[in-house]
């Protein structure tokens, strides 16, 4: 493919860089890994020393080559992390604006700083749900698990003594008066 223009038409050089921007796109180069530049030859943005070709031919020979491909893990994981730091940036701010939401809206309950900054609201716990949440805690660290219907099972993982027998669902109330 020759590119040489005789005089300075600028309706052919547009003309020539049209072509060659479709010979990129005929040959599924992404747009983020190769460029037209300003003098019709073409860049590999992905390799750091930016190789430069005059044609798409030895722009695709390139792409073949050991250390394009070796760019393209870095390029790519460069890219990955950016877009994961963008995700990780966007997320903040929503869980943020959201945080500043829930304050104006809630007015009571107990507010807890989490080490990250973040503020989470916390109900009054009752002494009745206490004391549920410490004996489900307490069988669950025994080996005990809970099925849909609400009956504590053994663990098949779990030893147990062959004398231990089913725990209580819930032991009674002790209430001083």
């Amino acid at each position: 493919m020759s590119f040489k223009r005789e005089g300075d038409d600028q309706c052919q050089l547009n003309v020539l860089k049209k072509r060659r921007v479709a010979d990129l796109l005929s040959n599924f180069i992404p747009d983020d890994e190769a460029t037209l530049m300003k003098n019709g030859r073409y860049s590999c943005l992905v390799c750091s020393h930016r190789p430069v070709f005059d044609t798409v031919d030895m722009l695709m020979v390139h792409r073949k080559g050991k250390r394009h491909l070796e760019g393209m893990k870095w390029f790519y994981g460069k890219k990955n992390d950016m877009q994961r730091e963008i995700d990780k940036r966007r997320h903040q701010d929503y869980v943020k604006t959201e945080d500043e939401r829930q304050g104006q809206t809630e007015g009571k309950g107990v507010t807890k700083k989490k080490k990250n900054g973040s503020r989470n609201v916390c109900e009054p716990i009752t002494e009745e749900r206490r004391r549920e949440l410490e004996h489900y805690l307490k069988l669950k660290s025994s080996g005990w698990l809970q099925d849909r219907s609400g009956k504590w099972v053994k663990d098949e993982n779990v030893e147990f003594d062959s004398d231990e027998e089913e725990p209580d669902l819930l032991p009674p109330c002790s209430e001083s008066s």
